[in-house]
């Protein structure tokens, strides 16, 4: 567009970080929330009547897979929602979105089940595994463990396989390598406190959740399934 350029924050490539995550999860309360922070609602707005609405408008359109998401249909469907919720656009998403339902229209057209959503979910998934930072290893342990405390293994599970499916076997060395050192490493304090709160929680010992987190690791990083994923990707 003639030279048109906008530029992301970090705080908002974290924001958006978080809205794909919430996304997947179907959790939007949480997405509600996303929009604030990112200026698409006002501070204070009332999202309880929001929450039914975005529900409708997005999960219905993301189904039971991320790669039933369209784009330009959500954003069809978003246009009715801004004249019944303060929703605003900020003039730093404005070319953003232009561009991505610009491009997302041109790899329909070449392939007509390509997913938006399917091609940043492993990217945002690598991300969150990685946990290279000390904002992403925050949003790790929001994704890990729900507002009381528990420990939310599905979503764990749903990060792995994305990143085991979608991505390449190797991308799961340096999750393998990341979840160790937050185990053992001083960076890992908070995951560590919270498995332990987890563990003890309502005055009983809980170990189930403990015991299939360890069954999970164990399956997903097995060194025959390492070496099996490696062989497929050469295979191909």
């Amino acid at each position: 567009d003639f030279g048109m350029m906008d530029m992301l924050s970090n705080d908002d490539r974290l924001t958006l970080t978080d809205a794909v995550v919430h996304l997947i999860n179907k959790d939007f309360r949480a997405l509600g929330h996303d929009f604030v922070r990112l200026g698409f609602l006002q501070p204070g707005t009332d999202l309880e009547p929001l929450v039914p609405a975005l529900e409708s408008v997005l999960g219905g359109q993301l189904g039971d897979s991320v790669q039933d998401f369209n784009f330009k249909t959500i954003t069809d469907r978003f246009s009715e929602l801004m004249f019944e919720y303060p929703f605003r656009v900020p003039a730093r998403f404005a070319l953003i979105i232009r561009a991505v339902v610009s491009q997302e229209g041109l790899a329909l057209r070449l392939e007509p089940e390509f997913s938006i959503i399917r091609v940043a979910y492993p990217y945002v998934a690598k991300r969150l595994l990685a946990a290279d930072t000390e904002e992403l290893r925050h949003k790790l342990l929001d994704v890990l463990f729900d507002r009381q405390g528990r420990l939310q293994l599905e979503r764990l599970e749903n990060l792995l396989e994305v990143v085991g499916t979608d991505g390449n076997p190797a991308d799961l060395i340096p999750v393998a390598g990341a979840g160790l050192k937050l185990m053992v490493g001083k960076e890992g304090h908070g995951l560590r406190q919270r498995l332990l709160l987890a563990l003890v929680r309502d005055g009983r010992l809980h170990t189930d959740d403990i015991q299939a987190l360890a069954a999970l690791v164990r399956r997903r990083f097995s060194p025959a399934r390492l070496a099996g994923d490696w062989w497929q990707q050469l295979s191909l």
